[in-house]
């Protein structure tokens, strides 16, 4: 895996350093209680802070070498929606979770499926 430290001190820019190692954000908040209205996930390291009961989130489309991590450190389970509207699968399912506590790794294994890795948040 490439550090964005290490990258920005070989003297890539910005804008490459984020195509290379990929970004994050911190201290989300899970929402909506359906695929239509769950926050939309944007980068590749996400960490979830606030999660209301039957909240979640809508992963980027779906690629082949695609991979997402979500961190869950909200009080709730965060429901997790493929980006497309049908054909999609995470784990074989039309959605997944996210226990509290728990830290999940996606894997797009092709450009309609999802696999997951999951393991402690912390």
């Amino acid at each position: 895996m490439s550090l964005p430290s290490r990258v920005f001190g070989a003297g890539v820019n910005g804008l490459a350093c984020i195509a290379i190692c990929g970004d994050g954000l911190d201290s989300l908040t899970a929402a909506g209680s359906t695929r239509a209205d769950a926050l939309q996930l944007v980068s590749v390291v996400n960490s979830i802070s606030t999660a209301a009961a039957s909240t979640g989130v809508l992963l980027p489309a779906c690629e082949m070498g695609a991979s997402v991590v979500v961190a869950n450190g909200g009080a709730n389970t965060v429901s997790v929606y493929p980006f497309e509207s049908s054909g999609v699968t995470i784990n074989g399912s039309s959605s997944g979770t996210i226990p509290t506590a728990k830290t999940t790794i996606f894997f797009g294994v092709s450009n309609t499926g999802w696999i997951t890795l999951q393991g402690s948040k912390t």
